[in-house]
C-alpha cells in the first residue's frame, strides 16, 4: 500500500508539477573543503538574466526575470560577505496555498543579499519581518564560515534543516524540489526529480565527486528519469515524452555558487552559470568585481535581452520542434543526443580555463581584475567561435 501510495504522488506531481530541483552542499562533503549550492530554475517565464547591486549594505550578483526592470525579485545570489541564497518553491507548506502573484520570495532573497553575511543573519531577517510572511519556500544559504542549510519557510516561520548536522545530513548535503519535509507529506511536487537528485548526489558522495562539474554536467543535464528510469541516450524512437526529469521544458537556467574556506576571500565565491536551458547552454564563471562587469554573452542589452540566453532559446526549439498543442511535452531525441557531447566539450574547455585562473587567485589572496577582464574577453571569443555555430 505505501509503494502503491508513492506512485500514485509521483505520477500526480508529474501531471501537475512546476519548479525546481535544488540542492545545499556542506563543505566537509565536497573535495576542497567549500560548501555549494545548486539550483536548476524551473519557471514559465522561461527567460533570465544578471544584475549587479550595491544599493544596500553588500553588493551583490543575482539572476532576476528580464521583465523585472527594477530588479525587486532577485531569484539567486552571492554578495560581497560571501553570502549565498537560492529557493525553490514548497506546494505543502500554506493551507490554503498561495497564489504565486502573492508570494514575495524574491524581494527576501534581495533583502538577504543586500543585509546578510551569515546565517544566522538571515535567520534574525525572517523570525524580525512581521507575519504573515507571504512565503512558501525552501530557502537554501551558504556563507563564508562554513554555514550551509534550508529554511523551509511558510506564512508563520521557518524551520531549519542545517547540512552540516549529520543527524539530518548523514552524508553533508541535502535536496529540496518542491515540498518541504516540515510539511503535509500527502501534497507537494517534484518527487520523481527528488529520487533522481538523491540518486545522483548519494552515488558521488561515495566517490568524494560533489564538485561543480558534477552538478553542471551530471545533475542538471541528467537524462535519466527519476521514476520510470527512461535514459534517454538510449532511446530508440524519434521523439519522447519529456516530463519530470531534471532538466525540463521550462528550466530557465541552472546556477552552481561554490563558497569560500573560512580563511578565503568572500570575493572568491564563484557562480557557475546556466543562462537558458541547460540543454541548451553551458556554464560560465561570474565573480564580483570592481568594474561590475559581466562576460558580452551575458549582459542583458537595453531590452533586457540577453546573447546567451537568447541563443539557448535558438537551441531549445530544434529540441523542441512541435509547436502546436502539448508539444513542449516532446523531445526531439536525436538533435538531443548530438548537442549534448558538444555542450560538454565546450564546457569542460571553460572549466579547465576558469580552474586554473580560480586557482591563481585563491594563492594570491584576491581576484587579479587584469586577469579577469582577459578571461572575460575569452570568454565571448571562445562562445562566439565554438558555441554560437550550434544556433544555426
Amino acid at each position: 500500500m505505501k509503494e502503491y501510495f508513492l506512485i500514485t504522488i509521483l505520477i500526480f506531481s508529474m501531471a501537475i508539477g512546476s519548479g525546481c530541483t535544488t540542492a545545499v552542499i556542506s563543505g566537509k562533503a565536497t573535495p576542497d573543503g567549500r560548501p555549494l549550492l545548486y539550483k536548476n530554475r524551473d519557471t514559465t517565464t522561461l527567460h533570465s538574466r544578471m544584475v549587479y547591486s550595491n544599493r544596500g549594505k553588500y553588493s551583490f550578483i543575482g539572476m532576476t526575470n528580464p521583465e523585472d526592470k527594477e530588479n525587486k525579485n532577485i531569484l539567486n545570489g552571492h554578495n560581497s560577505a560571501g553570502f549565498a541564497i537560492m529557493n525553490s518553491d514548497s506546494y505543502n507548506l500554506n493551507y490554503p496555498e498561495l497564489k504565486e502573484d502573492q508570494r514575495q520570495d524574491g524581494e527576501i532573497m534581495r533583502l538577504a543579499l543586500e543585509t546578510c553575511s551569515t546565517l544566522e543573519d538571515f535567520e534574525n531577517l525572517l523570525s524580525n519581518l512581521s507575519k504573515p510572511l507571504r512565503l512558501s519556500s525552501n530557502f537554501g544559504v551558504i556563507d563564508a564560515h562554513g554555514g550551509a542549510a534550508y529554511y523551509e519557510t511558510g506564512n508563520q516561520g521557518f524551520v531549519k534543516y542545517d547540512a552540516n548536522n549529520p543527524d539530518v545530513a548523514p552524508f553533508g548535503y541535502l535536496i529540496r524540489t518542491n515540498y518541504s519535509f516540515s510539511g503535509k507529506p500527502e501534497d507537494g511536487k517534484g518527487y520523481s526529480r527528488f529520487l533522481r537528485a538523491q540518486e545522483l548526489l548519494y552515488s558521488a558522495s561515495l566517490t568524494n565527486s560533489l564538485t561543480p562539474k558534477y552538478f553542471l554536467q551530471n545533475v542538471s543535464r541528467s537524462l535519466v528519469h527519476g521514476l520510470t528510469k527512461v535514459d534517454l541516450t538510449k532511446y530508440p524512437e524519434q521523439f519522447s515524452a519529456f516530463r519530470d526529469f531534471i532538466p525540463r521544458y521550462y528550466t530557465a537556467s541552472v546556477v552552481v555558487i561554490q563558497g569560500v574556506k573560512p580563511n578565503e576571500t568572500p570575493l572568491l565565491t564563484t557562480a557557475w552559470t546556466i543562462l537558458g536551458s541547460s540543454l541548451g547552454s553551458v556554464s560560465i564563471p561570474l565573480w564580483l568585481n570592481s568594474n561590475q562587469i559581466f562576460p558580452k554573452v551575458l549582459t542583458a542589452d537595453s531590452n533586457n535581452s540577453t546573447p546567451m540566453d537568447e541563443w539557448a532559446t535558438t537551441i531549445k526549439k530544434k529540441l523542441f520542434p512541435i509547436q502546436k498543442g502539448e508539444g513542449s511535452d516532446y523531445i526531439h531525441v536525436p538533435t538531443l543526443v548530438s548537442v549534448y557531447p558538444k555542450l560538454i566539450s565546450i564546457e569542460n574547455e571553460i572549466l579547465e580555463q576558469s580552474g586554473v585562473l580560480l586557482n591563481e587567485w585563491r594563492n594570491e589572496g584576491k581576484i587579479n581584475t587584469k586577469e579577469l577582464i582577459n578571461f572575460y574577453s575569452w570568454i565571448d571569443k571562445y562562445i562566439h567561435d565554438k558555441y554560437y555555430p550550434l544556433t544555426r
